[in-house]
């Protein structure tokens, strides 16, 4: 499971501490029935004050969090070439849903430190007042159909930055666009949450980094192809592009109804509603 699933199971933490009043500390973890195998531990679960790394005082009531539960797994099958997942509703309500909860808060959790804060802070303080974050290179290792053209994100980034800083992070083997304050492979996961939290919006397609923005409470401009519905993971503050015009098709293997679809997809539909986020 990547980061991104692993921050979708702090708002099902969140829900559930709250559902039994605060009265138990919440275990993620794996296992069988109702045995654990395995305490997972995650960079996005640190700090989190309901969350327990399995070393708490004897007698510390735990509600164990099976990550790997197959009745709240989005993803129903998952075959060498295909991803069949549950597209009736967003992930966290999906995942809510086997544990009675109705209607879940679509956010995700993550604390930081204050010495986190202050190290990020010194980043942000020699960029521009304003700025956009943007991390437009989709992880491949899974699908290669989540992803958007990277001209397209350059014809976006060309426009934009004519007016406001655009901060590109990522990993260092990433390419670098043009017109960009370049912060590849400069920041972690935790570190890179944080400079979005500073910045006015954060754009790329759907992964961790969405999921981690509405933790900090910043707009992503978030493009979503047809490899997945905008009903599995769109986030209701976020401003979401739905490109796809087939499947959802879940495929692991190069789409060539994806690669179509992205291809065709005129960026100013994005400049438009990134402009607009920015004006108002």
């Amino acid at each position: 499971m990547g980061l991104g699933g692993y921050l979708a199971w702090t708002a099902v933490a969140r829900e559930v501490h709250k559902k039994f009043s605060g009265e138990f500390k919440i275990l993620p973890c794996e296992g069988h029935g109702k045995t654990i195998t395995k305490i997972v531990e995650s960079e996005v679960f640190k700090y989190n004050p309901i969350i327990s790394n399995g070393d708490e005082p004897e007698g510390t009531k735990v509600f164990p969090l099976f990550v790997n539960n197959p009745q709240a797994n989005y993803c129903k099958q998952d075959t060498p070439n295909r991803a069949f997942h549950r597209h009736d509703k967003h992930i966290i309500e999906g995942m809510c849903e086997v544990y009675g909860i109705e209607n879940p808060k679509l956010k995700c959790e993550m604390y930081f430190t204050d010495g986190e804060r202050e190290e990020v802070q010194k980043i942000i303080s020699n960029l521009e007042e304003d700025y956009i974050v943007i991390e437009p290179y989709s992880k491949t290792n899974y699908t290669p159909n989540r992803a958007y053209p990277i001209q397209s994100w350059q014809n976006l980034v060309n426009d934009l930055s004519e007016y406001i800083q655009i901060v590109q992070v990522g990993l260092p083997s990433y390419p670098l666009l043009k017109n960009v304050t370049d912060m590849r492979g400069k920041t972690t996961f935790r570190s890179a949450t944080l400079l979005i939290e500073g910045s006015e919006l954060f754009m790329s397609t759907e992964g961790g980094l969405v999921h981690a923005a509405t933790a900090v409470d910043t707009t992503s401009l978030v493009v979503i192809t047809g490899y997945q519905t905008s009903k599995m993971v769109a986030y209701p503050q976020n401003i979401n592009v739905h490109i796809g015009t087939h499947g959802p098709c879940g495929l692991k293997i190069p789409c060539l109804d994806c690669k179509r679809d992205a291809a065709g997809h005129d960026y100013l539909e994005l400049l438009g509603k990134a402009t607009k986020h920015l004006a108002g």
